[in-house]
């Protein structure tokens, strides 16, 4: 791989979407497919890279850019990023075993493993690596990429649930599911416009990466991959319009509650999840617009306690009046 983004290779690939109406797709080599397939979304279907808006094209290879020796302008666990000229961006982990260019302009990126790992061991950092490309990618494509869960209440809105790791936000949807919710998504989810004024939220499903304790009902801060549908099956739906924002947060010892969060504190927390905004600020406008949007829809921070910890009649309780109908 080099900085400049050639034609493909020509060894056998598998091209699948990213987002349902195929504007970006992933594109991996057969001997890179096994580190990435767990990246892609659930039920992802085939395509052809070329009638897609933006690609990312996952190469069994070597990373061959050079790391920068300034600092990173993004960063996403282990991974880095640089921002260089002619609106690209250079992706490393430091190990260099993973490496990519992101095209901004081209809105194509290209993503090197280096042969030979072990897909399981570089799992995070492949994660994180092709999570900032679409991130990019999107922001060209006019859409954000948020690190948030999502649930569709019965109503049929869309609620987000934006936090980091450990903040809630598995659990919380599989409460909610149990309590007869849909959901889309329980870690990432793209927001676009519906066309309408309105926000549109899709789902980025994968497997629930839940807690062992959570069938116990009490937290052992470890975490698997879990089947939602054994949750609820037939819940998950692929889109809804966003109905407003969840922020949660645990705090084991004290009662669930939720507080009203201005919008100006909502977009400050939306954009704690859609970092990689900043590397690409010229084309960022309208995607801040649609976060503005979403931060003045009604916005509350959750406050987890255990007593609602595994239990959906105590977590839909507390959001009587705000969310649910009495």
């Amino acid at each position: 791989m080099s900085g400049t983004l050639g034609p493909p290779r020509t060894s056998a690939t598998v091209t699948r979407a990213v987002v349902d109406d195929g504007s970006l797709v992933v594109r991996a080599d057969r001997g890179a497919w096994p580190a990435v397939e767990p990246w892609v979304p659930l039920g992802a279907r085939t395509v052809r890279a070329g009638s897609a808006a933006a690609c990312i094209r996952v190469e069994s290879a070597p990373p061959a850019d050079a790391v920068p020796a300034g600092e990173p302008l993004l960063e996403l666990r282990a991974v880095r990023g640089w921002l260089l000229p002619a609106e690209r961006v250079l992706l490393a982990e430091p190990g260099g075993r993973i490496g990519g260019i992101v095209d901004l302009a081209g809105r194509r990126a290209t993503v090197a493993i280096a042969p030979g790992e072990d897909a399981g061991g570089l799992g995070v950092e492949v994660f994180a690596t092709l999570t900032i490309a679409a991130a990019l990618l999107l922001t060209r494509l006019e859409r954000a990429l948020v690190h948030a869960a999502a649930v569709v209440a019965p109503g049929g809105g869309a609620w987000l649930l934006a936090g980091g790791s450990f903040s809630g936000k598995t659990t919380t949807c599989v409460n909610l599911i149990r309590g007869g919710w849909d959901y889309l998504a329980d870690d990432h989810v793209v927001l676009g416009p519906d066309g309408t004024g309105g926000i549109r939220v899709e789902g980025w499903p994968r497997r629930f990466n839940l807690d062992h304790g959570y069938p116990a009902g009490a937290s052992l801060g470890v975490r698997s991959r879990v089947d939602p549908g054994g949750f609820g099956p037939g819940r998950r739906r692929p889109a809804a319009p966003l109905a407003g924002v969840l922020f949660p947060r645990v705090q084991a010892e004290l009662p669930t509650a939720l507080a009203p969060l201005p919008a100006a504190g909502a977009l400050a927390s939306l954009l704690r999840h859609a970092p990689w905004l900043l590397a690409d600020a010229g084309a960022a406008r309208p995607v801040l617009g649609l976060l503005e949007r979403a931060a003045r829809l009604p916005a509350y921070e959750l406050r987890l306690g255990r007593d609602s910890y595994c239990d959906a009649v105590a977590l839909q309780f507390a959001l009587v009046g705000a969310i649910c109908s009495p």
